[in-house]
């Protein structure tokens, strides 16, 4: 399904300053930010406020610059994102941890929205999905991370994805590898499972439309009840995520480059 643009205009009684936009039920909505162009001294003392202490201690705590960086961009991206779609102050949300790690709206919040969110970031490149009521994760990657591709695979991937990774060569296995590696992180995500989920447990193959599909080794699996979507937002990054629509039909899925703070 082709990405577009979010769809909403500003209602007339923003929020916090932030335009208030609309997001059905059977939509989700990707923002990233090239986390480079990020550098303007005002930028950046806008995303610091909207942190909690918790995460500026986080923050604070990355030895390198560059990752301290990349934090501080990520965790204002994805509370700015939120708030568009829910009366919420960007420094006003809290978050609560599942059992297996992944952060969650907390509980005190969740009496006035419904919205379910990921994040995910690697080098120069932040990216949250926010969608109402269906789980969703996203996962990002450098082209340029390096690794033993085929060893890799061979012990984490399933059959399929091994052997199709084997036929492959120089840039074209480098990108079919991120794009297996991203799908498998946004599902598990997604799931909330965390380490619990072996990789090689599912596979992934492109239709006759070059969708792509999740399969199962547990036949108990229902492969319809998901939605992938892998793509490149800048030549450097592939970016995947991961929608657990049910029995729903496919979401409508709006992928735009936005600022961190508005």
């Amino acid at each position: 399904m082709p990405g577009r643009h979010a769809r909403g205009a500003p209602s007339p009684s923003s929020h916090h300053g932030i335009p208030r936009l609309e997001i059905r039920s059977r939509e989700a909505y990707v923002f990233y930010t090239d986390v480079e162009t990020v550098t303007a001294p005002e930028v950046l003392t806008a995303c610091h406020a909207v942190l909690s202490e918790e995460e500026r201690d986080r923050q604070r705590a990355f030895h390198f610059s560059a990752d301290r960086h990349l934090f501080l961009v990520a965790h204002a991206l994805l509370r700015n994102s939120l708030s568009h779609y829910a009366s919420v102050a960007p420094q006003a949300w809290r978050f609560d941890v599942g059992p297996q790690g992944r952060p969650e709206i907390s509980k005190s919040q969740r009496a006035v929205t419904d919205l379910r969110f990921n994040l995910s970031h690697a080098r120069q490149l932040a990216a949250c999905v926010i969608a109402r009521h269906v789980d969703v994760g996203i996962d990002v990657e450098c082209l340029d991370r390096k690794v033993d591709i085929v060893s890799i695979a061979d012990r984490y991937f399933a059959p399929s994805e091994s052997a199709q990774l084997a036929r492959l060569t120089g840039h074209d296995q480098e990108l079919r590898f991120l794009e297996y590696w991203t799908l498998k992180e946004a599902y598990v995500k997604a799931q909330g499972g965390g380490l619990s989920i072996p990789l090689d447990a599912f596979h992934f193959q492109q239709d006759e439309h070059r969708q792509w599909r999740i399969g199962f080794s547990d036949s108990s699996e229902r492969p319809d009840r998901w939605q992938f979507r892998c793509l490149r937002p800048t030549p450097k990054h592939v970016m995947s995520i991961a929608i657990h629509r049910g029995d729903q039909p496919d979401f409508d899925l709006a992928i735009s480059e936005s600022a961190p703070v508005q």
